[in-house]
């Protein structure tokens, strides 16, 4: 199972009690929307009631609970063991394995914070299931409060297009109003009714890109590197391999940083830094990446990363064992990882 970037801090609040106790809450009624959802979910213990034994349907839903539901009815496992870039999403929560999941295989975005107890709009809700079952389409008459000007038109309408909504009435989406509990429910037996019980939620992965069997590190990404295990020796940290295959991947993404003019751990062509590493092949149990641009020489973007806390917490990080370093036109790539 791959794992990926760091984190810690605290996901707050009562998401489920366990169990599911019965497949009927004394507050969801017979006459209700959510009610079929409901029962369906927990009798398949996928969601489960507060330990008085209500469901509260009208409760909004988090980020981080819908990483959970999500997860749970796509049937996917997680990321148990893993690292990850937020900095207030932490291991021993329940929602980190799916959020680790879903941020390595580019649902989530990578960045400083997941806010996993901001509460979740629709909209968002559409992104994160499209993007999770790579949906795609338009319906024949798109919601009147979803203009093609919106910034998540496409997921919205790829999620009617493929069936798992109807919108709240009146052909409206109401983009920015929140996820209930119920809505949730509903929105769970879509996507189970969707997938289906053939469909494979993990399918095998299949390089995309090829790494030259010739490739040779410059003398830059040479000094980057001896430059790495100075410094993880002084902090008594084991010295890492340079890994040539990893090197071409780094050099790729500084390449293509220069080539296409932006400045991210996510590329327009390879994604995330975990999609970029699995469309090349490489295979890891833990990675990380640093990246820089605009610095003259190995000494200076080495000085540059190392009074960055995060950038210098890679670098000594003893759970490491490889590195790649990609030097091209002032744009500087590290890809650390443990296979």
């Amino acid at each position: 199972m791959k794992r990926i970037l760091a984190c810690t801090a605290l996901i707050s609040g009562l998401l489920w009690s366990g169990q599911a106790e019965a497949a009927a809450f004394p507050d969801v009624h017979p006459n209700e929307k959510a009610y079929e959802a409901v029962e369906e979910m927990a009798l398949r213990q996928l969601i489960s009631g507060f330990l008085d034994g209500s469901f509260r349907q009208n409760e909004p839903v988090t980020r981080a609970q819908s990483a959970i539901f999500i997860g749970r009815v796509h049937g996917i496992e997680g990321y148990k063991e893993a690292e990850l870039p937020f900095t207030d999403v932490a291991p021993h929560q329940a929602a980190f394995p799916y959020i680790a999941y879903y941020t390595h295989n580019g649902v989530f975005e990578p960045g400083q914070r997941f806010y996993p107890d901001t509460k979740l709009t629709r909209a968002e809700m559409a992104r994160t299931v499209v993007k999770a079952l790579s949906l795609h389409g338009k319906p024949a008459s798109s919601f009147s409060d979803v203009p093609d000007s919106h910034p998540d038109a496409s997921y919205i309408n790829a999620l009617a297009a493929n069936g798992l909504t109807s919108g709240v009435g009146n052909n409206k989406y109401n983009p920015d109003g929140l996820v209930t509990r119920g809505q949730m429910a509903i929105f769970m037996l879509n996507i189970d009714n969707f997938i289906g019980p053939d469909q494979d939620p993990e399918p095998e992965y299949k390089p995309i890109y090829s790494i030259d069997p010739n490739f040779a590190v410059n003398s830059t990404e040479y000094e980057i590197w001896k430059i790495v295990n100075q410094e993880r020796a002084k902090h008594g940290a084991a010295p890492l391999k340079l890994a040539v295959d990893v090197s071409f991947v780094a050099r790729t993404k500084s390449k293509d940083m220069h080539d296409n003019e932006y400045f991210n751990h996510t590329s327009p062509i390879f994604g995330s830094p975990y999609q970029m590493m699995n469309s090349f092949g490489l295979t890891y149990t833990w990675a990380g990446e640093n990246i820089a641009a605009n610095q003259w020489d190995a000494e200076h973007v080495m000085e540059s990363w190392m009074n960055s806390p995060g950038h210098r917490s890679n670098i000594l990080n003893p759970s490491y064992t490889e590195i790649g370093i990609g030097a091209y036109n002032r744009y500087y790539t590290q890809m650390f990882l443990t296979r």
